[in-house]
């Protein structure tokens, strides 16, 4: 039996075997060479090509010991219409196992393992289509094989290092559409009793400039949507050295500040730190977290525009000192106002309102509750913690448990509930950040 089916199907085998090797060879790129033959002949057996052959044998087994008895008496067409329907369908369910199971192996995302699966499968298909034996269909499947990997030789090694950019889903569904028009064409041998599979004439010709078309079609779409990340990913780099850009200029900003205002070397390390901490923890998106650990560091950036003898007097402010203190959140917004990107939004928001209160009673607005940005509530925290238990010209620092406890006991009060509620919770993580940040 293995005999025959290797003398029938040699050509495609060869089709496995590629398959087999390429992902195998991906496969163990990271792991232990030892484990290359083992997922080999795995890879192997879950190839398109042997899921087909395979396939191809029961159904004609199912298909002549089951069901044409119960369709003897029926007119040939309807006969020929659910043999047709019955090999259509079991074929395109035969590939949902094995492209699981290649996608665990090969430890890919599904949808990126699906991908990579049917472009075998395609490949095997249009061959069909176009070969009359087997010796034709290994002599399309090389030219196949050298015109697609000359077209997109480049867009293959890009593809190997920016999976993340590629928009895998667009190209997924072409390729399915791909497989069910190779499908029906591959079909059409059945339905038309005229057009005879393995004999060149002009129906023979016809359908094999639709699968060839098709095909070029298919490999052209899937390049221009390997350009399309290509100018994803650019627009990316820029964005990301733009960002740095950002840091750079609010870490200059922040570290200006720090030294106007007299506040402890580290406090706005520390503030970024605490920051950060609370923002993952709270559950914000990893996006989110990045930046507040720099717009962070220009919450104070307004106390570059007060007078010195004011933020470095010792004692108590005066009622017309304070309220020129105050301004430093007004001077914070103007400040970062005419500057764009998500970060100096976000710095900006902070430096606007991270005295505002959660009842109401800061400034400079007098805002309440949510009205506050998120960002503003968690830098809150983490500045007046800061500020306790650090040294200032006006006071000596507080006991790390007392500061704990004076920022739970504001809880709804000066600050949100929800943050109070993460700051406790993740209470040891922040004396891990105060000693790492002494000053």
């Amino acid at each position: 039996m293995l005999l025959v089916i290797a003398t029938y199907y040699w050509a495609r085998l060869l089709t496995g075997v590629w398959f087999a090797f390429t992902n195998a060879m991906i496969s163990v790129r990271n792991g232990s060479k030892k484990m290359f033959l083992p997922r080999f002949f795995v890879m192997f057996a879950l190839s398109g090509t042997v899921v087909a052959i395979v396939t191809e044998i029961i159904n004609s087994y199912v298909y002549n010991a089951f069901i044409v008895p119960g369709i003897q008496g029926l007119m040939t067409d309807y006969q020929i219409g659910i043999e047709v329907g019955f090999k259509f369908f079991c074929d395109s369910v035969a590939f949902i196992l094995p492209v699981i199971l290649f996608a665990k192996i090969l430890g890919e995302k599904l949808q990126i393992a699906a991908t990579v699966y049917f472009m075998y499968v395609i490949i095997d298909r249009l061959c069909i289509n176009l070969a009359v034996d087997a010796v034709s269909y290994l002599i399309i499947l090389v030219i196949v094989i050298i015109v697609a990997g000359l077209i997109s030789r480049q867009d293959l090694n890009y593809v190997v290092e920016h999976t993340d950019l590629i928009e895998w889903g667009p190209v997924l569904h072409y390729q399915l559409g791909m497989f069910f028009l190779l499908e029906a064409l591959y079909e059409a041998y059945y339905i038309f009793p005229g057009i005879e599979n393995g004999v060149f004439d002009l129906h023979s010709l016809w359908l094999n400039s639709i699968a060839i078309i098709s095909f070029i079609f298919f490999v052209r779409f899937s390049s221009l949507n390997i350009r399309n990340a290509k100018v994803q990913g650019e627009k990316l780099k820029y964005m990301e050295e733009l960002q740095e850009s950002e840091r750079e200029i609010i870490q200059t900003l922040a570290e200006i500040s720090e030294a106007k205002s007299g506040e402890t070397g580290q406090h706005v390390r520390r503030v970024a730190e605490y920051s950060t901490l609370l923002a993952k923890e709270y559950g914000l998106s990893n996006e989110e977290v990045m930046q507040i650990k720099i717009a962070s560091m220009m919450h104070d950036v307004g106390k570059l525009l007060v007078p010195r003898e004011i933020i470095e007097k010792p004692g108590a402010l005066s009622k017309e000192e304070y309220g020129i203190m105050q301004l430093h959140t007004n001077y914070g917004n103007d400040i970062l106002s005419n500057s764009k990107g998500e970060v100096i939004a976000m710095a900006r928001q902070i430096a606007y309102q991270h005295h505002e209160r959660w009842d109401g009673k800061g400034y400079p607005d007098g805002i309440s509750g949510d009205e506050i940005s998120i960002y503003a509530q968690i830098v809150s925290v983490a500045d007046v913690y800061d500020a306790l238990t650090s040294r200032r010209s006006y006071k000596g620092p507080w006991d790390r448990e007392k500061a704990k406890n004076e920022i739970i006991a504001q809880r709804g009060v000066q600050f949100a509930p929800a943050v109070v509620d993460v700051f406790v919770n993740c209470f040891d993580k922040i004396q891990e950040i105060q000693d790492t940040y002494i000053d």
